[in-house]
């Protein structure tokens, strides 16, 4: 995707050719589709698609056409996309959907060239009784009123509307007749053209409720015409208040049902998936700058997201805010989870969003001494955000913490249910430089930026989840192959059937496994996850990974355990799992979670391991650390991570002379360097290497590698990979 293509706001529309069906919805049409030629009615038929306004009644409505284009010439049907909105009086409504009906059976006519001569006699017969139809509609003009019957679905009001009309129409006692006859006979060249005509018509519920009935009694009388099947997208609830409003009826569900013969429900995305959505793209977006910020961002998308991402209309509305705001903040290096959390609130909650921005601004004017405020103020602010949300909003604790993270001043009274805050809280002047730096919203130099840019395709299948199932019973490398053959399943997006398995394992299946099942879970993680990597190589800097999906599991699986069968699992996991990189990344949040390294602990809650076990952890990777070649350390799939886990570990001399000793040739001190380089994801140049200033000055002196770089530049052998580090280490000087 270019750069363009990566900022350009998407808007709320459906799918249309060439988009990527992110939800799984292509198997639901493929079965609609096949359904509509194979099983439906040669009568008029009407079939609603159903859903809430963001479902993704569009984007269905397209794939089943989609579908339908792709059957056999002998079976694809003709498809007519009526737009109703487009058109203003009922006259006019009438004579837009027989022109169009009109065009398509002429095309249909036209294409049948080489088709029998009976066949395509058939088809000029259907179009001239259509035009001849047409005719005779516009000759009696008032006719088009006489839409219902009184024994059936017409409205009361509507009734004398009609009788009045059949009045002026009956005068002459031939007008009518002579349209019945009309009918007749196109109805009978239709039945035996035996062609199927699939009139859709999106967004039903988007018209006024007068304009709502009209279409409703178009579909019902005048063109209710064999081997016509109507679409119908709408939904029901807004639909049937309309009808409601607009006939006058007790009951708008009733009198839809009198018009729709079958109705389809628009699957329900499950909500991780709408998440990962979310995530996948803003990847593409967007690019953290540390762990702190990857962290804080997993938290907003887990926490808020998951209140707020509950349709596909919310993740592209979130995603649109996102591609808006942040090619401007990405240039004073704003935190990336900040302007998340804002866009997510600003769509879902609006009136949270307008409290948060007050109080953002009243906090800045506090905190630099510009103003100051009372208590009574406070509990006047206070009650205002209780008043922003709905009742329980901040009940669940977790939640409330997270919230809390956010601003600044915040703090959580965990003794008060539900209403536990404390707000206007004195900021450190550490944690204000901190946020300044970061360019946090936290800031009070830089908080106004951030407002002021102003069914199942998923599921395992039962086969699939058996033998996973034995596999989890008969031993760790079983258990491995068949995570591995799972992850070579891809689904939509970036998920495989193994990230499937994980998320069920995590949302409910975990407590119903033995603690056999559990430590085979466990070390079959330590044995695969860098192959998996390698399998399907992501950024494992970012959050909604493979690896992060199984790092999320190891809690739950080891407190399944006896404490000596943990400890057991543990060692080994850690000692000869041959998923070096993936213990590795474990390793080191743990360190930083333990607040052994970093600005602070976080909550013994969301620690993976006890102290003591990250002591013996710790301990088992330095060993291994200390017995890796060079050649071993850039073969892991986060060299740079493993290096720093090393040091972190406490063995801080062990990685410079293990890269001092292999840069003493030439050829060797420009390994090193491409070791020490990695992955970056820019929304300016995609994926691309770079050599980070502050890496190298950890583990080299700057000055003397830079002079000695620049004297290889012009080497006839090494030349060309001297200047390829000097450009990606002037790329990681800009990013």
């Amino acid at each position: 995707m270019t750069d363009q293509g990566n900022f350009e706001i998407k808007g709320d529309r459906a799918l249309s050719s060439g988009d990527t069906d992110k939800l799984g919805f292509r198997q639901v049409s493929r079965r609609i589709a096949a359904s509509l030629v194979d099983r439906a009615s040669q009568d008029g038929f009407v079939v609603g698609i159903e859903g809430a306004w963001g479902s993704g009644k569009s984007s269905l409505l397209f794939l089943i056409g989609d579908e339908l284009q792709k059957l056999p010439s002998t079976q694809r049907p003709s498809i007519i996309n009526f737009r109703p909105w487009l058109i203003g009086s009922r006259d006019a409504l009438i004579t837009g959907l027989f022109s169009d009906l009109s065009s398509e059976l002429e095309k249909f006519a036209l294409e049948a060239g080489d088709a029998t001569p009976l066949y395509k006699s058939k088809a000029q017969e259907a179009s001239k009784a259509l035009r001849s139809f047409m005719n005779g509609l516009s000759r009696t003009g008032a006719a088009i009123e006489v839409v219902g019957e009184a024994s059936g679905w017409a409205p009361a009001k509507l009734i004398g509307k009609s009788v009045r009309a059949i009045g002026d129409i009956t005068r002459g006692e031939s007008a009518c007749p002579q349209l019945s006859e009309l009918k007749d006979k196109l109805v009978k060249s239709l039945r035996e053209l035996d062609h199927r005509f699939i009139i859709t018509i999106d967004d039903v519920d988007r018209l006024e409720p007068a304009e709502v009935i009209e279409i409703l009694r178009l579909v019902r009388s005048v063109v209710d015409l064999p081997n016509v099947i109507y679409i119908l997208c709408y939904d029901s609830e807004i639909l049937a208040q309309s009808i409601e409003r607009a006939a006058g009826v007790k009951s708008g569900k009733a009198y839809l049902e009198k018009i729709v013969q079958l109705t389809a429900m628009v699957p329900q995305p499950e909500p991780f998936q709408l998440r990962q959505w979310f995530t996948d793209e803003l990847h593409l977006i967007a690019s953290v700058k540390d762990d702190d910020e990857l962290s804080r961002l997993h938290a907003v998308i887990d926490h808020e997201g998951g209140r707020q991402l509950l349709t596909p209309r919310s993740v592209i509305r979130a995603l649109d805010a996102v591609r808006f705001f942040w090619p401007a903040l990405r240039e004073i290096r704003a935190d990336l989870a900040d302007l998340v959390w804002l866009q997510i609130i600003k769509d879902g909650n609006p009136a949270l969003y307008r409290w948060i921005e007050a109080y953002c601004a009243t906090f800045s004017a506090v905190s630099v001494g510009a103003a100051r405020i009372e208590e009574a103020e406070k509990s006047k602010e206070l009650s205002a955000l209780f008043e922003a949300v709905p009742e329980g909003h901040f009940d669940d604790m977790m939640y409330r913490y997270y919230f809390a993270e956010q601003l600044p001043g915040v703090e959580v009274d965990y003794a008060e249910e539900g209403r536990g805050f404390s707000i206007f809280q004195r900021m450190s002047e550490h944690e204000r430089d901190l946020a300044v730096r970061a360019g946090r919203l936290s800031s009070p130099d830089h908080y106004r930026l951030y407002f002021a840019l102003a069914a199942p395709s998923h599921a395992l299948t039962n086969d699939e989840f058996a033998t996973i199932w034995e596999a989890s019973n008969s031993g760790p490398r079983q258990t491995s192959d068949s995570l591995l053959d799972l992850h070579s399943a891809a689904q939509s997006g970036s998920l495989t059937k193994a990230d499937v398995l994980l998320e069920r394992l995590k949302g409910q299946v975990y407590e119903d496994l033995s603690a056999k099942q559990c430590e085979n879970f466990l070390t079959a993680f330590s044995y695969m996850m860098d192959e998996a990597y390698r399998m399907h190589p992501f950024d494992h800097f970012w959050i909604n990974s493979f690896w992060d999906r199984a790092e999320r599991l190891v809690p739950f699986f080891v407190s399944n355990l006896e404490d000596d069968d943990r400890k057991r699992v543990l060692r080994l996991m850690f000692a000869h799992g041959d998923a070096i990189g993936w213990l590795t990344s474990m390793f080191r949040r743990e360190t930083f979670a333990h607040g052994r390294y970093g600005e602070r602990p976080r909550p013994e809650e969301e620690w993976l391991f006890r102290e003591d076990e990250l002591d013996d952890i710790n301990a088992i990777l330095l060993e291994r650390y200390r017995s890796m070649s060079f050649q071993d350390v850039i073969s892991s799939p986060n060299p740079v991570s493993l290096l720093f886990a090393w040091m972190q570990g406490g063995d801080k001399e062990g990685p410079c002379n293990l890269i001092a000793r292999h840069a003493e040739s030439d050829a060797g001190f420009l390994d090193a360097l491409e070791g020490l380089t990695s992955w970056i994801n820019s929304s300016d140049r995609g994926r691309f290497k770079v050599l980070k200033r502050e890496n190298l000055e950890i583990f080299m002196d700057l000055e003397s590698t830079t002079a000695r770089l620049q004297g290889l530049v012009e080497d006839p052998q090494l030349g060309e990979r001297a200047r390829r580090i000097v450009e990606v280490l002037k790329l990681g000087n800009e990013y």
